[in-house]
């Protein structure tokens, strides 16, 4: 009998609401302080999941502006593009690590960024070049 009145209490308790509005919590911290503990996994999940996005669209901004800085002129659409260390292993067909490992021996020209690595693509062709003329 004790056991089933604990699964009728269980039962009683009105649903949590699965999701929260991220928003309100960062324009007024405080209201967190009156959520259910049972909520804040979920919250926390959102967090999370916004913070990879944020990363994400900073890497992109800071790539557009540093590119249009250092470009100086726009002759060429190309010029200002940067390209990551994961879209130079997928052209050399390596894996990251090598080319994260090559930027920073200094081997491939590379620019930093804060923690992120980029790489003008008429760089890279002129390694690519110099590379196969030292190979034959």
């Amino acid at each position: 009998m004790r056991s089933h009145n604990v699964a009728m209490a269980h039962q009683a308790r009105p649903p949590l609401q699965s999701k929260y509005d991220l928003d309100q919590f960062l324009a007024d911290p405080s209201k967190i302080t009156g959520l259910p503990v049972e909520s804040l996994p979920d919250l926390l999940a959102q967090v999370v999941s916004r913070v990879g996005e944020l990363k994400h669209l900073e890497g992109t901004l800071l790539s557009i502006l540093f590119g249009q800085r250092s470009v100086g002129s726009q002759s060429g659409a190309d010029e200002g593009t940067l390209l990551s260390a994961p879209q130079v292993a997928k052209m050399f067909d390596v894996p990251e690590s090598w080319v994260r490992e090559q930027a920073r021996l200094g081997n491939l020209p590379s620019i930093r960024l804060g923690h992120y690595v980029r790489f003008k693509p008429a760089e890279i062709a002129r390694f690519v070049a110099a590379r196969d003329s030292n190979a034959a």
